[in-house]
């Protein structure tokens, strides 16, 4: 039994270990969604990993955006007014709890400075 497992985790791409991996994380913390199931225009907890950052001028001021991903779907969190947050960088996992909304023809899901916690 051991061999099959060892067997299939050397057969199969680092990428889908790390995504299983991920979802397996976030799926044992108490009191959050998951991404893929996070209502838009409700309130909610996700915890995930951030995989990309970027500033993005908006009117005149920036606009820190960062994609978070649970390993069932993603979601990109925004703080305005913001360049930097020590602390908040790619690869670091955090929960974040606001209301979500679709934004895009994808209908991808959009926070606007929500609460979070880094883990």
């Amino acid at each position: 039994m051991a061999f099959k497992k060892l067997f299939k985790n050397l057969r199969t791409p680092v990428s889908e270990l790390d995504t299983e991996r991920l979802r397996k994380f976030c799926e044992s913390r108490q009191g959050v969604t998951s991404i893929a199931e996070l209502p838009a225009r409700v309130e909610g907890t996700v915890v995930g990993e951030i995989t990309s950052m970027r500033i993005v001028p908006r009117a005149g001021s920036p606009s820190l955006e960062a994609t978070i991903t649970d390993g069932s779907g993603s979601l990109v969190v925004v703080w305005t007014g913001r360049r930097k947050i020590s602390g908040v960088t790619p690869g670091k996992r955090l929960v974040v709890s606001g209301r979500g909304a679709a934004s895009g023809p994808r209908g991808r899901l959009l926070i606007f400075n929500p609460s979070y916690e880094l883990i």
